[in-house]
């Protein structure tokens, strides 16, 4: 009657019954088996196609949103197929991105971020060809950088759907760059050749 109510640590243990002692191996060994080597890399591999997901997602909607604003504030016809061509190529590649992260588990982003944010505020504040100009300069800038995201996933890149994404949409990125660059040179030519005619 007067024996102690509780167990010791050690007693416990030692009438531990074989199903609780077969829980308490099993849980040791899911222990060392989810924080090895091998868990660590697919952490950090799923953290990698986490980081590409943010970075499309939000590179693609400031393209959408910048590809709207110009097409609505420039009277140059060269700018203007090329914002209307960003906003219907990037408006599928969001889709496409979008039905991948549902499928798989990713959370897309809200907002394109803030330097996608700024970029759009400062061309809001410009018109005209210095719009025009500050608009395809920050599309060679946006696209060279997304080239690179896209390279990366391609390269070390775990999720098989999002590595697939990746190369279809590599190639239309590049597209857009060398676009970019070649419309931008055509605008520039074009606002120095109307400056001589003035001039003369």
């Amino acid at each position: 009657m007067s024996s102690n109510r509780f167990e010791s640590p050690s007693h416990a243990f030692s009438s531990t019954s074989p199903r609780r002692a077969f829980t308490v191996l099993t849980l040791s060994a899911a222990t060392v088996l989810f924080s090895g080597p091998a868990f660590a890399e697919s952490t950090a591999a799923n953290a990698s196609d986490k980081a590409f997901v943010t970075a499309a997602a939000q590179g693609g909607m400031a393209e959408v949103a910048e590809g709207k604003l110009a097409a609505s504030k420039t009277n140059d016809p060269t700018v203007r197929a090329f914002a209307e061509k960003m906003v219907g190529d990037h408006t599928k590649a969001n889709d496409r991105l979008t039905a991948i992260a549902r499928k798989d588990g990713f959370t897309l982003p809200m907002t394109v971020g803030a330097e996608n944010e700024q970029q759009k505020a400062s061309l809001s504040q410009l018109d005209g060809k210095s719009f025009e100009s500050a608009y395809l300069a920050g599309q060679e800038k946006g696209h060279e950088k997304m080239e690179q995201v896209f390279r990366k996933e391609i390269a070390a890149g775990k999720n098989p759907d999002l590595v697939a994404f990746a190369k279809t949409a590599l190639p239309v990125v590049e597209e857009h760059l060398s676009l970019a660059k070649s419309d931008s040179a055509k605008v520039e030519a074009n606002t120095m050749g109307n400056g001589r005619t003035k001039a003369q």
